[in-house]
């Protein structure tokens, strides 16, 4: 059992200049003496306006009667070298580079407040990626916000599915969970995205006053004026060595295309231990006044709950549920809550916008299908953590307006889509079949945990069952028949259980 949630105050920040973070206040400028032997007249003396800020947010500074002078001496750069006398408006004290430098004060203001020079928001404003070195200082921010912001909008990239379950089970749910069970506890997770919500579906602004805050965060990038610069989204990066974690090829390089950088994660990831313990006492887990948002999350809260209590997963999905309901009270399941409205649907007890999205959906149901139907940006890159997790949220937001208006049934609290709701898996004849008809005596099973038996490796079988959330199939929800592959068998090798890549020694 996990301790009782709570929010406390970090501790051991990883921001070297936490003790700078305050506004910068300029000490009184001492009075420059004159050396005529060493005086130009491009570089004079102390003047009292030489503390310009050349991209400062007023345009004024710039005078036509000071030119740069008052910031570099009194007859400024303008006179020295033939650039322009001081009363001359040329040089770098004419009207184009005023002009300039006035563009360069707008450019650094729109970034500051996570504005594009169209007007879209900052992508490096918005979405921040968390490492090693300021993974304190941003949960640091979270702990501050969570509060006025309890709703969290999740994804994670994680190195594909290498193995599944072989045997007997009760029901497909126990199938399905094995399945999740056995790759999570041989796996490491790559990347956790969330974003903020507030109960009204806003995310927080580009920037803060830290007084509106019940919590003040101790070491975050401000400026001067004391205002917080604040992500709506924040990419937690783990470590991950190509050469020494196990991993599904085909995944990795759907990573790779989409920017994943596997050198730094390699050197500058963050240890998933640590990221558990800094998460316990977050007040973002553990509280029923926070709601987190996923779609197809099967594997998404396996991740986190491996983290969170550092152990491998429970034997069975009764006691995994029970896990999940402790450190999560308050989850919800964008592609589950879909599947109820298709029910709905088919019920004629929907309304007339919903029954309109549902039917151009079709048999769609992706997270891409369903941001496009309903109208939702995506920002970022697809299949990398932030961006999925943005917009796994926007899309939960409008699928509760315009499916549900605005009113969610409370049993789709806790359901997570890839365990449940998906077809069975074969019986055990179709099993022994397979292996009778491909050379079960060359095939060798891996002994897995609590005795269960898996194979592993990637496979050509595309099925209907767990998966990368926002990517393709892994196919390895179901057992194939007796005349899907042909081919031997043995994991690693390229039949019915494809190959895998594991770089230990």
């Amino acid at each position: 059992m996990p301790p009782p949630g709570g929010r406390f105050a970090g501790h051991n920040l990883s921001n070297p200049f936490a003790h700078l973070s305050g506004p910068m206040h300029q000490g009184p400028h001492m009075q420059q003496q004159h050396q005529p032997s060493l005086q130009h007249p491009g570089f004079g003396g102390g003047n009292a306006t030489h503390n310009l800020n050349l991209f400062g947010p007023s345009q004024n500074s710039f005078q036509s009667n000071a030119g740069l002078g008052g910031g570099l001496g009194g007859a400024g750069l303008g006179a020295a070298a033939g650039l322009g006398s001081v009363t001359g408006g040329t040089g770098l004290d004419g009207h184009e580079a005023r002009m300039r430098f006035a563009h360069g004060a707008q450019l650094q203001q729109e970034a500051a407040l996570g504005r594009g020079h169209d007007g879209t928001k900052g992508m490096g404003q918005r979405i921040r990626d968390v490492w090693r070195g300021n993974l304190h200082q941003e949960l640091d921010m979270l702990r501050s916000l969570v509060d006025q912001y309890p709703y969290i909008s999740m994804d994670t990239e994680f190195p594909g599915v290498v193995a599944r379950p072989i045997g007997e089970f009760q029901s497909k749910a126990s199938y399905h969970y094995q399945t999740v069970r056995c790759n999570v506890d041989l796996l490491k997770i790559i990347q956790l995205g969330i974003t903020l919500f507030s109960i009204q579906g806003d995310v927080p602004p580009s920037h803060l006053d830290p007084s509106q805050l019940g919590y003040r965060p101790k070491a975050v990038q401000q400026y001067a004026s004391n205002i917080i610069v604040c992500p709506c989204t924040w990419t937690f990066n783990f470590q991950f060595s190509l050469n020494n974690d196990m991993y599904n090829e085909e995944s990795i390089q759907l990573l790779k295309k989409s920017g994943a950088d596997f050198e730094k994660l390699a050197t500058q990831g963050i240890d998933p231990e640590e990221f558990g313990s800094l998460l316990t006492t977050s007040g973002l887990i553990l509280s029923d006044d926070v709601n987190w948002i996923s779609f197809h999350s099967g594997y998404d809260f396996a991740y986190l709950i491996k983290m969170l209590s550092n152990k491998r997963l429970p034997d069975d999905e009764d006691s995994y549920r029970k896990i999940v309901q402790v450190y999560f009270p308050k989850l919800l399941d964008v592609k589950y809550l879909w599947r109820h409205a298709t029910n709905l649907l088919r019920r004629g007890a929907i309304g007339s916008q919903a029954t309109n999205i549902l039917n151009n959906l079709g048999t769609k149901s992706g997270l891409q299908d369903l941001a496009d139907e309903l109208g939702c940006q995506r920002v970022g890159a697809s299949h990398t953590a932030g961006s999925d997790a943005w917009l796994t949220g926007t899309v939960f937001w409008e699928l509760k307006k315009k499916v549900f208006d605005g009113n969610l049934p409370e049993d789709m609290n806790g359901q997570m889509w890839g365990l449940t709701g998906v077809g069975p898996p074969a019986s055990a004849n179709a099993q022994a079949a397979v292996l009778a008809a491909q050379g079960a005596q060359t095939m060798t099973g891996y002994q897995g945990m609590n005795g269960m038996m898996f194979h592993t490796g990637q496979t050509a079988h595309r099925g209907d069952g767990p998966s990368t959330p926002t990517s393709h199939p892994a196919g390895l929800a179901s057992t194939p028949g007796p005349t899907q592959h042909g081919g031997m068998m043995t994991p690693g090798a390229t039949g019915a259980f494809g190959e895998f890549r594991y770089g230990g020694k």
